[in-house]
């Protein structure tokens, strides 16, 4: 199965000494599936990251960056979201503020892109593709 880790997942699992049974379901995980990191999620913990002076989380993070595939923002993926977020607005489905970025609508892209599952902690932020807890990805 193929996995891409939303920011708050992607951040239990940089954390040094918190959320231990997040960092052993990962090590599973990337034995089991493939697993893939969003430059967006990236941005988005690492910016937070750099703020609060963690640095062994963003060591982490850049481990990780050797480790995994990192899923790219191309022109593409910015064009497919956009249509997406209209298209939800439209129906009325709304996933961040009018003026927001929405982030979530542009890691909804790329797990669409690439074939995955998004693991996160906000399944109901993802609605056009499968969204699971991390608690709840198969062991297989």
């Amino acid at each position: 199965m193929r996995l891409l880790l939303d920011t708050s997942v992607l951040g239990w699992v940089c954390h040094p000494r918190k959320h231990g049974e997040v960092r052993e379901w990962f090590r599973r995980a990337v034995a089991a599936h493939d697993i893939l990191i969003s430059e967006v999620a990236d941005y988005e913990l690492r910016r937070e990251l750099l703020r609060i002076g963690s640095t062994r989380s963003l060591a982490r993070l850049d481990e990780l960056g050797r480790e995994l595939v990192y899923v790219p923002v191309t022109t593409a993926t910015w064009r497919s979201a956009a249509r997406l977020w209209a298209g939800l607005r439209r129906v009325g489905v709304v996933t961040a503020g009018h003026q927001a970025l929405d982030a979530d609508v542009l890691i909804s892209v790329q797990a669409q892109t690439e074939g995955a599952a998004v693991v996160t902690s906000n399944v109901d932020h993802f609605v056009t593709v499968q969204a699971l807890e991390w608690r709840d990805v198969p062991d297989q």
